[in-house]
């Protein structure tokens, strides 16, 4: 019995590559590196990161710059907001996800296409969701302001 536990060990890596490469039932929601899978990593972190500067703060960002210290941790969803590719209405509280409230449902972020062609939102009570133009268009908007990332990071006079 005493040598069993060791073989078996030995044999771990082995039996958690083969389980991880076998087929399984249904598959994956988005095949990785997917448009998809990249739409809702930018939401997900930028409500992960909306949210906690709005519990370590007591209040919430109000622009681009306050998520910068999350640069290394959630590169993918401040890379988006920076380069224009997410749009936040800044300065608006997420709030507790799963409320039943009508703010929970307004749409705190979206993905630069979405008014136009559809795409990935992030609401108030921090779900991402994907909407058709026309849904976007008619979905509750929260009542921030949207920061010209353009200007932002540039000193005035240089």
């Amino acid at each position: 019995m005493t040598l069993a536990a060791p073989r078996l060990a030995a044999l771990a890596p082995v039996l958690a590559l083969a389980l991880s490469l076998a087929p399984g039932c249904g598959g994956a929601p988005n095949p990785p590196n997917s448009p998809e899978l990249y739409n809702n990593t930018v939401l997900s972190e930028l409500g992960d990161m909306i949210s906690t500067y709005n519990l370590q703060h007591k209040k919430p960002p109000q622009g681009v710059k306050d998520l910068a210290v999350f640069a290394e941790s959630l590169p993918t969803g401040l890379g988006a907001a920076r380069r224009g590719d997410a749009v936040v209405l800044w300065g608006v509280a997420p709030v507790e996800p799963g409320s039943s409230g009508a703010e929970g449902q307004e749409i705190l972020a979206y993905l630069k296409e979405a008014p136009e062609s559809g795409g990935g939102v992030l609401t108030r009570d921090l779900q991402v969701k994907s909407l058709t133009a026309d849904e976007f268009k008619a979905a509750p908007k929260a009542a921030g302001k949207i920061e010209d990332v353009s200007k932002a990071g540039k000193k005035k006079g240089g």
